[in-house]
């Protein structure tokens, strides 16, 4: 149940501290002497005018947030942790597995991918490069972006061999290797096009030889093409037999011509027959033509093939040119891993081990429990007073300390908790400054309210009213001029009583209205 100092309780405080104090004053007007000793020191201030807020106080728990399990991003063994609560700052090393640190960096945005000369613009090297500029690795000039370049290249190995990180120094044989391989694919297809390539007279000249492999492997057998080519060759002896403006035909008489006619249609006759009885045989393809039409379909296909790549062989060999420098900017340039680094939004406070040094550890092992150094609080409020507090809203929480710091309202739960005392809201409060307080963790804090605020009202210490024996309340007003402290005067001769009503209350203040006015001197027990 909300713990707040509800008005009429106030009023009963108020009520005691000014029957004590008033009971003195008026107790002691008929006294012989005004120089009796008192029983109080009595100072003064000043009636001020300003705005007065009403609060109203909450029992709340402070802890730590991003509390979660840290894990390992690499394989092997455990050769460093940092001491259980140590807070490690960015720049610093998170663990070590294999002797390969992990340096905590600021950033939202986790490292998820390896970097280097290589990779696209993306936010990730943008945080890389911030890390590196906090850590001292920049020139003055120097300003971040999303573009892996030599820059960065060179900023990460000077951090490499600060934190005794492995670094490229040279290339690798293996890249070499893979360097020289696309180097002579480049000088080949230089080559190609050098030599013209393959022509398109040499691609239709190689579908002819396909074509005629092709008809050739369905014709007729040698005498059906024999007796085929006799029968039209006499078709047209016979044809010039009987042009008659042929002067050889023509040197013919008619008798012999006939006779000759006759001769060769007996001729046509007879070679018909052959083709008849030849008819069909060696039509069917053989394996002597089967590989005959399977050398002229290669040669065709690679000639086709040769053709098309010469077609856009430019476009080749500028892919080929530009995937041999990507490789040569591989060999030289620094190369950041996920492994090397963690990104936090804060300092990161570590707690209770899981693997310690010397444990062998898997990727994703468990290593320590951490959190951050964010502080965040959390407090119930009765769900009829839920529209008291708004997302944004500033509260006050005083700290076991009583230290007062400012929090912001993070987070209101819209799902009310029921319990035997009835029904709440639980509302979550940001600390602004954590890294000025005490990291506490689960530990008690009362919570400020702001309810209602008065604007431009008069107010006092809620100790300066005294209570009236008609009921109300009133203030003691001195009536000179005189700087607020100690007060060494007589009450009713150098200070009158002035009744007021009062208002909002707050912080050990309450608004009061009445016949004063701001920058009054009125008398209090100090």
């Amino acid at each position: 149940m909300k713990n707040i100092f509800k008005l009429k309780n106030l009023y009963i405080l108020i009520a005691v501290l000014a029957l004590g104090y008033g009971g003195y004053y008026f107790g002691t007007q008929n006294t012989e002497s005004s120089t009796s000793n008192k029983t109080l020191e009595l100072t003064t201030v000043a009636i001020q005018k300003g705005d007065l807020a009403k609060k109203e106080e909450y029992n709340g728990t402070l802890r730590q947030t991003d509390s979660k399990v840290l894990n390992s991003p690499m394989s092997g063994v455990v050769t460093f942790v940092p001491k259980e609560g140590t807070i490690i700052n960015f720049g610093e090393v998170l663990f070590a597995v294999d002797n390969k640190p992990v340096i905590l960096v600021e950033g939202v945005t986790p490292f998820y991918r390896t970097l280097d000369l290589n990779s696209d613009a993306g936010p990730d090297v943008l945080q890389l490069e911030e890390a590196l500029v906090f850590l001292g690795y920049a020139a003055e000039d120097f300003v971040p972006d999303e573009t892996f370049d030599e820059t960065t290249s060179n900023m990460l190995n000077a951090l490499y061999i600060d934190y005794k990180i492995d670094t490229k120094s040279e290339i690798t044989p293996s890249e070499q290797v893979t360097i020289n391989l696309k180097q002579t694919e480049v000088e080949s297809i230089e080559d190609t096009i050098s030599n013209g390539g393959t022509t398109l007279a040499e691609v239709n000249s190689k579908k002819k030889t396909l074509d005629d492999a092709i008809e050739n492997s369905t014709k007729e057998n040698a005498a059906w093409q024999a007796a085929n080519n006799l029968i039209e060759d006499y078709y047209q002896q016979i044809n010039l037999l009987k042009d008659l403006t042929n002067p050889k035909t023509n040197a013919k008489s008619q008798e012999t011509r006939d006779e000759e006619i006759k001769n060769y249609e007996d001729l046509i006759e007879e070679q018909k027959r052959i083709r008849e009885m030849e008819e069909g045989e060696g039509s069917v393809v053989d394996g002597a033509e089967e590989l005959a039409i399977e050398n002229a379909q290669k040669a065709y296909d690679d000639a086709l093939e040769s053709y098309n790549k010469g077609v856009d062989q430019e476009a080749e060999l500028a892919k080929a040119k530009e995937e041999l420098e990507e490789l040569k900017l591989t060999a030289r340039s620094e190369t950041f891993s996920p492994t090397n680094a963690y990104a936090s939004k804060t300092p990161i406070i570590i707690g209770s081990y899981i693997n310690d040094v010397g444990s062998a550890v898997v990727l994703n092992s468990p290593l320590y429990n951490i959190s951050s150094i964010g502080i965040e609080v959390v407090f119930q409020v009765d769900a009829t007073d839920q529209e008291t507090v708004s997302l944004g809203d500033s509260v006050e929480i005083e700290l076991p300390t009583d230290e007062r710091v400012p929090t912001v309202i993070t987070f209101i739960d819209q799902v009310v908790t029921q319990t035997q005392a009835g029904e709440f809201i639980e509302v979550t409060l940001e600390v602004l400054n954590p890294e000025e307080i005490e990291a506490y963790d689960q530990a008690p804090v009362k919570v400020f309210v702001t309810t209602e605020i008065s604007k431009n009202v008069l107010f006092v210490p809620v100790n300066a009213l005294l209570a009236l024996a008609e009921g109300g309340y009133a203030l003691e007003v001195y009536d000179g001029e005189l700087d607020t402290g100690t007060f060494e005067g007589e009450s009713g001769v150098d200070t009158s009583y002035v009744a007021v009503e009062i208002g909002v209350f707050t912080d050990g203040f309450v608004e009061v209205k009445g016949n004063i006015s701001e920058g009054q001197i009125v008398v209090v027990p100090r």
